[in-house]
């Protein structure tokens, strides 16, 4: 059991820190309306195996012990756990009748074995005996390695294509890729490994609040380069220039000094002050550079810019149509798309897209129903989260208002994985398995 366990670690802390990469192997190309449909296709992401490896061996652990059984239960305070036994339950078997009677079954199996592998990943975390410094080390390097891949492609605006870690080409000039147009000029966001770069915002603006937290647990030696490395993630923030992802970090960044002002937590206030300014530093210095892109994106100025609400307003009046047409059991999970196209059909095709809010393409696709089941079993999580680190509400909150703005964390495997990720790392317990406290902590 003791290899085992050392073997689980070792592959929990390979997939926190793999995470944002997209590396997968396409079995079926879809397409919808004689064009290539994303959300259709079906495919395994290098990730996604590694995830349900550990899975299946973090299963042979818990069931092959009792003891520890008991310790999971125990470690989570899940003595008054029957309401989220009862929420499991109702969301299986709503889930069982959607692939009943899914209309595409290979597409709603693959979104929900993904949404559930997804949800059994936060299991492993919890059930892990690694440490919240351990795996949120993991986590955290993968952010500053993606801010240094984001930096980089924004300052030559060129992704070079790599198949093996699952990067596409990407130039300004490309029809379709996602630039900012200033007078004549198109600049080439970030995307960092990611496919879109609003998922590359949202992940960097987690990896960061998460960061303010990790921050007061790393030795006074090493915290130079960890703040460096803050840094580094807030430069490729900025130039995803995801302003949803924008808007998400700073209502992380407000939850978390909030809270801690609230409870009285005096040593998560100092360090994440220092590292507050640092970055309203390199804000300024990046924004001052770049200055005619940033105000074309707050602003909404130009011709893409107003296309791009104009898209977005759109969106909500349809999924408000697809939602009331099919209100208590929704089009399907992962079918949004699929429906557009089967009831829209005068639509153009670049409007066939998910609606970029999480909770109206959850509503729409599940129905009010199994919705309601699936929301109260998150809001449970959230209050465990509360009772068990109070101040991580700040990382999961950028998550709940970043869904108020894109799709990438229901609809897209890595954004669901990511979800889970941050709960499961919120459960994770603070000290050592022999009882000891962290180093660093």
């Amino acid at each position: 059991m003791i290899k085992l366990s050392k073997i689980i670690n070792f592959l929990i802390l390979a997939f926190l820190f793999l995470l944002p990469w997209q590396t997968r192997w396409i079995y079926f190309s879809a397409k919808l309306n004689g064009l290539p449909w994303e959300y259709g296709t079906l495919s395994y992401y290098g990730t996604e195996i590694l995830l349900w490896l550990i899975v299946i061996l973090t299963g042979i652990r818990i069931f092959g012990n009792s003891s520890f059984i008991k310790e999971i239960f125990t470690r989570v305070n899940l003595s008054r756990r029957w309401p989220a036994v009862i929420l499991g339950i109702a969301i299986a078997f709503f889930a069982a009748y959607f692939y009943a009677v899914s209309p595409v079954r290979e597409v709603s199996t693959q979104f929900i074995s993904r949404l559930v592998g997804s949800i059994c990943l936060m299991i492993c975390l919890v059930a892990s005996n690694l440490n919240f410094k351990q795996m949120g080390l993991a986590f955290w390097g993968g952010g500053a390695i993606q801010g240094i891949i984001a930096v980089g492609q924004f300052l030559t605006q060129e992704i070079f294509a790599n198949k093996w870690l699952g990067l596409a080409s990407h130039k300004a000039t490309d029809i379709g890729a996602a630039v900012v147009q200033s007078a004549d000029e198109r600049w080439l966001r970030a995307y960092g490994s990611f496919g879109w770069p609003n998922s590359l915002g949202i992940y960097l603006a987690a990896v960061f609040i998460f960061g303010l937290i990790l921050f007061t647990k790393i030795d006074k030696k090493y915290q130079p380069f960890f703040l460096g490395g803050q840094m580094i993630i807030v430069a490729g923030l900025l130039f995803s220039f995801s302003r949803g992802a924008w808007v998400a970090a700073l209502a992380g960044l407000i939850t978390c000094l909030f809270i801690a002002w609230a409870r009285k937590i005096k040593p998560a206030i100092s360090p994440a002050l220092k590292q507050i300014m640092c970055g309203v530093f390199i804000v300024a210095v990046v924004v001052l550079i770049f200055l005619p892109l940033f105000n074309t994106r707050t602003g909404a100025v130009g011709y893409l810019e107003k296309l791009s609400l104009c898209e977005r307003l759109a969106q909500y009046n349809i999924a408000d149509t697809v939602i009331t047409n099919n209100l208590w059991l929704g089009v399907g999970p992962g079918l949004y798309t699929y429906y557009l196209a089967a009831h829209f059909p005068i639509l153009s095709y670049g409007t066939y897209q998910p609606v970029h809010n999480i909770y109206f393409l959850a509503v729409a696709e599940l129905g009010v129903l199994m919705f309601l089941c699936f929301a109260a079993l998150v809001i449970w999580f959230i209050v465990k989260t509360w009772e068990t680190r109070p101040i991580y509400i700040g990382v999961i909150s950028v998550l709940l208002v970043a869904g108020l703005f894109d799709h990438f964390l229901w609809s897209l495997y890595a954004g669901q994985v990511l979800f889970w990720a941050i709960f499961g790392l919120g459960l994770a317990k603070e000290e050592s398995t022999d009882g000891s406290p962290t180093k660093g902590t």
